[in-house]
């Protein structure tokens, strides 16, 4: 503009290339009175802002103004001009490329041209419409190009997933021709090779068939071997059962010899050895049973809380006689003097037994065998140990190297080693014992130095099974324990005769075998009344109709056995009341607790001692006896009282109610009660007798008495209207059975109550 001094700027300043600026601005020209004749915006939206504020002022001067930019649109500069909001507008010169060649030049130091001329046009009212048509022309012609392109990208694509696809199709077929001649290849092969299998199948068929064949009749032989087998250890299972009852018939009359004083020296001796060696049969008789029983999976595990050290001393006492004839040094060393354990005692009493005979058959005279209980050490890894060892230390021959590993097998029994002579089954049964315990037992030994068997026992009852916790060993009763001791005289229980042969007490033997029975009969003497049963059903009958004051039954028996009588007996309110005793060959804890469940009052297996059975029978005898005197005395029978039956309990307390209720009835008698109760005269009459040892007469008058001992104490009434209240036909009757059950008048009684 320099070139046109004609041309004055009057006013110049930025408008922050916005609309809103340029008002600003704007205003400030025209508030401060500026004449001008034309204003230049650096862009057509501040120019138009511009036009817009002056014509708000109406001055009514003539002003031009002017853009740049001259965009097409709606809002842009071209069409600013076409509306008359601006006067004109510069097209604005591109020239970007142009721009960046020449700062390219600068900056690299090359030669440029000073002056660069843009080209750019002015747009008014003579030509904006000509150029609005141009431009929309050509941004047509730019959508078109734009979506042109767009479809040639498109198309592009999809040549180009169409190639990949033609590719990968073309890959694929080359694969699967390659894969059919392979399966052809290999179809052919298989085909080869199924026609030699089938050539092998059919001559393997052939051989299976004969295999088969072979088999079966493998299978079948073995079977018969089995059945052979099974029925000759059941043969000789049922005819060791059946020794029992010989053994009884040798073994007891052997004791009455030794006992005898009319022998000499050298028959007792005799009689020993034949003692000694029954037992012995005994011994392997009940060894082969327990073999069958674990054979069969039937042997179980019934333990009780024990002292094991009070158990140990027990079979040494056994063994002393043995150790002070052959001098040999028998100690038990214990860390403690108590020690509580869960044991099956008859299990472990033929373990201890089995290893004890071992060790003293190869300790030689002057030798040494020791018992030693102590605690194990634990491990690194172990806090403590909760189980006990058990060692049994001898000075006897020992045992080869090559035969300790195979002593505890069964039915072993090492070549040239007296260590094993027998049946090969006592340390096996011993080892199965100590594991029903869920304990270990392992052996050490030097020829020439002795052998050393220890046994590892848990303490405690954790390890066990409810099932195989009991407390009838643990705590035996009393008759248990006199019958079991051997300090007492049985010559003294067998000659002790009531003074009157018809008092005497009747008691019924019932057995199958007439020589058992007779034997029985011969260890009781002439103390009892015998009566005699041949099976258990006759033996019922028996004890049904006369009553007798016990019972000793076998338990295997013909028509009815021993257990089935005992059930029939105790489960009838006439016959409940009757102890019965079982004689039986069965030995197991599991079936003697059979026997006790059903009712049984004692249990005493085969062969037995005289003195045993002659001690158990008086003892219940005098048990049932204090019953009855405890009885008589006092008429209580309480529910949970264990000296009598359930049954007992029940019969008597409602017998005791029905005289309560009728105490007044003079009439009342033994018919009206029996027939209330519903058991004859007669067996009403026994039953009375045999619980209290009074007559029903007398036992309705101390039950009236008893009564009457509280009206004494309590009601005022006179000794007369006391008599008539429980039921006595007269005061005179009253007082003379007062003084006899009382040993006192009423009125004396009155006096101190």
């Amino acid at each position: 503009m320099s070139k046109y001094p004609e041309m004055e700027v009057v006013f110049s300043k930025s408008g922050g290339w916005n609309w809103d600026e340029a008002r600003v601005v704007m205003k400030q020209v025209m508030e401060q009175g500026i004449d001008f004749d034309l204003v230049f915006g650096y862009n057509d939206v501040m120019a138009r802002e511009a036009q817009k504020v002056k014509d708000s002022y109406h001055t009514g001067e003539k002003a031009y103004f002017l853009g740049v930019d001259g965009l097409s649109g709606n809002q842009g500069g071209l069409q600013a001009v076409i509306d008359g909001q601006l006067d004109a507008t510069f097209y604005y010169p591109t020239g970007g490329a142009n721009a960046i060649q020449i700062a390219h030049q600068i900056l690299n130091k090359l030669p440029f041209q000073r002056e660069n001329i843009l080209e750019t046009i002015v747009i008014d009212s003579t030509n904006a419409e000509v150029l609005k048509v141009q431009t929309d022309q050509v941004e047509l012609l730019q959508q078109k190009i734009e979506a042109q392109v767009s479809i040639l990208d498109v198309q592009v694509s999809k040549y180009q997933t169409q190639r990949l696809i033609l590719i990968f199709t073309i890959a694929l077929l080359l694969l699967i021709v390659v894969l059919v001649f392979l399966i052809l290849n290999a179809f052919q092969n298989k085909k080869e090779a199924n026609k030699q299998l089938e050539a092998k199948n059919t001559e393997i068929e052939k051989q299976n068939l004969a295999i088969k064949k072979q088999r079966d009749q493998l299978v079948e032989v073995t079977q018969k071997l089995e059945e052979a087998t099974q029925t000759k250890l059941r043969f000789f299972t049922n005819i060791s059962h059946e020794f029992r009852t010989p053994l009884t018939l040798i073994t007891g009359p052997l004791e009455n010899l030794m006992q005898s004083k009319s022998f000499t020296p050298e028959q007792q001796r005799q009689f020993e050895l034949m003692h000694r060696n029954s037992l012995r049969l005994l011994r392997l008789v009940s060894q082969l049973m327990d073999f069958r029983k674990l054979e069969n999976k039937q042997m179980k595990l019934i333990t009780s809380e024990q002292d094991l050290i009070a158990f140990l001393k027990e079979k040494i006492d056994s063994f002393r006689n043995l150790a002070e004839k052959k001098n040999i040094d028998f100690q038990l060393i214990t860390e403690t003097q108590h020690q509580p354990i869960w044991i099956d005692q008859d299990k472990l009493d033929k373990v201890f037994f089995n290893l004890l005979s071992n060790a003293f058959k190869f300790t030689p005279n002057e030798g040494r065998i020791l018992i030693v209980v102590s605690q194990p050490k634990p491990t690194i890894n172990q806090l403590y140990l909760n189980e006990i060892d058990i060692e049994i230390r001898d000075s006897g021959e020992g045992i080869d190297e090559k035969h300790v590993n195979r002593i505890f097998d069964r039915f072993f029994q090492a070549e040239k080693s007296h260590n094993f002579k027998g049946t090969g089954l006592g340390l096996s049964l011993s080892k199965e014992f100590i594991e029903l315990h869920r304990g270990k037992i392992r052996v050490e030994s030097q020829v020439g130095k002795g052998t050393t068997f220890t046994i590892t026992l848990p303490l405690g009852n954790a390890h066990l099974l409810p099932e195989q916790i009991t407390d009838v060993q643990a705590s035996p009763t009393p008759i248990e324990e006199e019958a079991a001791s051997p300090d007492h005289n049985w010559e003294t229980a067998v000659k002790s005769e009531p003074a009157s042969k018809e008092n005497r007490p009747v008691i019924l033997i019932v057995e199958d075998v007439a020589d058992v029975r007779e034997y029985v009969r011969s260890c009781l003497g002439d103390a009892y009344q015998i009566i005699e049963a041949a099976d258990g059903m006759q033996g019922l009958k028996v004890a049904t109709e006369e009553e007798p004051d016990l019972i000793i039954s076998d338990i295997m028996m013909p028509k009815m056995n021993g257990l089935e009588m005992t059930k029939q007996i105790k489960t009838d309110l006439k016959t409940c009341h009757i102890p019965i005793i079982l004689l039986t060959a069965k030995t197991s804890m599991e079936q003697k607790l059979e026997g006790l469940e059903e009712g049984a009052d004692s249990y005493i297996t085969k062969p037995f001692n005289r003195q045993h059975l002659v001690i158990r029978v008086r003892k219940l005898l005098e048990h049932r006896h204090k019953i009855r005197e405890h009885y008589k005395d006092n008429l209580d029978f309480k529910a949970d009282d264990e000296q009598l039956n359930r049954l007992d309990k029940k019969f008597l307390n409602k017998l005791i109610a029905l005289v309560e209720d009728n105490k007044k009835n003079e009439d009342l008698s033994v018919e009206k009660l029996s027939e209330q109760l519903g058991i004859s005269r007669v067996h009403l009459y026994r039953k009375i007798k045999k619980l209290t040892d009074m007559s029903v007469s007398e036992f309705v008058v101390s039950i009236k008495l008893k009564h009457s001992l509280e009206l004494l104490r309590n009601s005022g009434l006179s000794i007369s209207e006391i008599a008539y209240e429980v039921g006595f036909s007269s005061p005179s009757y009253f007082t003379k059975c007062f003084k006899n059950q009382f040993n006192r008048s009423p009125s004396a009684y009155r006096k101190k109550a």
